[in-house]
């Protein structure tokens, strides 16, 4: 049986007219390019009508582009169930040669909801457009956060993304932590911990040296905490990798082989393509070893999106599994991002945090 889910998905349209239009598309993950414009090609609807005639029980009226990977293109579209008051709501519609790859958020069932826990219940209403878009908004957005707060009443879950979010991403003095500047020592270390190291995409099925920079910085910070392991995560990436080299696997290596590091202090997942991913698959080794809090280690431009998502996981999963993993703080490499992700990077993390929470609500 379909989710139910009723999440506006709309949000990551608004985020694009948040930040205007680009000359250049912005890539997150191998292969999908997030489009600098909203606007719907030709291509992209030509694609649409030919899925939309297996679309059934509700009206699809597409409303933005939002990504190309191939010829599969992501759709924001208004969708309205064929019942009598039906409520419009947001879905995105992922459509390809072989017509619907995959919908989020569909809700054409019926107008019941399934019983939900008070835990479940909170992650259900916290994916609002308003709360997101207000938030990738970034220093503009003060104002309209504590109105999506208050209009949100009492949901602790949305109470703790926009705190989380003010500290990240609004406060001017959120604190950095560089390799080779800070001392790692002096990081709020505290029962079992684990040093989350995050992957950079290969070339030709090698390190890159800002991934190695990863590495290191991960390093001298485990020197520092010996009873510490490591969780490197990345998989398979990079356009000419012929035997399938992952980030996860080689970042291993170069710990265990360069930095000095005791192989059986280091994890790893090889699956991970995205920065949702890395948090996603990652919490499950967590679980695993008993972990009790992280330090998320990445190159300097990616701390604050990778931070804001492990620490909603980390909430998400104390909520639902009464599971507590604390994230202390963040470790990472001096660099510069290789294209436009920095401007970008606030709306990216509002769209994986769409992502996160649709992800993690209940089926029936």
């Amino acid at each position: 049986m379909k989710k139910r889910l009723l999440i506006l998905a709309v949000v990551t349209a608004l985020l694009l007219c948040l930040f205007g239009a680009a000359e250049e598309t912005d890539e997150e993950a191998p292969g999908w390019k997030i489009t600098a414009s909203s606007q719907i090609t030709l291509e992209a609807r030509a694609a649409f009508d030919r899925a939309a005639a297996g679309l059934t029980d509700a009206t699809y009226e597409p409303v933005a582009l939002l990504g190309v990977q191939g010829d599969v293109y992501c759709i924001l579209c208004r969708v309205t169930v064929d019942l009598e008051d039906a409520e419009p709501y947001y879905t995105l519609v992922y459509v390809g040669e072989n017509g619907v790859q995959n919908i989020w958020d569909l809700w054409v069932e019926s107008h019941s909801e399934p019983e939900r826990s008070e835990e479940e219940e909170e992650v259900r209403k916290v994916d609002t457009a308003a709360l997101l878009t207000d938030l990738a908004a970034e220093k503009e957005a003060r104002d309209l956060v504590a109105e999506d707060m208050k209009a949100l009443g009492e949901n602790k879950l949305a109470a703790f993304i926009a705190e989380k979010w003010n500290d990240i991403y609004f406060d001017p003095d959120y604190r950095l932590y560089i390799d080779g500047k800070d001392d790692p020592g002096n990081l709020p270390v505290s029962g079992k911990h684990a040093f989350m190291v995050l992957g950079f995409e290969l070339e030709n099925g090698q390190m890159r040296d800002e991934l190695k920079a990863r590495c290191e910085a991960a390093a001298a910070a485990a020197d520092r905490f010996p009873g510490s392991i490591l969780v490197c995560s990345g998989g398979a990436t990079g356009d000419n990798n012929p035997e399938s080299h992952t980030e996860a696997g080689l970042m291993k290596e170069y710990l265990v082989g360069h930095c000095g590091i005791a192989p059986e202090r280091v994890c790893i997942d090889e699956s991970a393509m995205t920065t949702l991913d890395n948090a996603v698959n990652t919490f499950s080794i967590l679980k695993d070893r008993g972990i009790d809090t992280i330090t998320v280690v990445t190159s300097s431009y990616h701390q604050r999106r990778a931070n804001i998502l492990y620490e909603t996981l980390a909430e998400i999963i104390r909520r639902t599994e009464g599971v507590s993993i604390t994230v202390i703080g963040n470790y990472g490499c001096e660099a510069q991002a290789e294209d436009a992700l920095v401007k970008y990077d606030a709306r990216i993390a509002a769209m994986q945090l769409n992502e996160m929470l649709t992800s993690f609500l209940p089926e029936e």
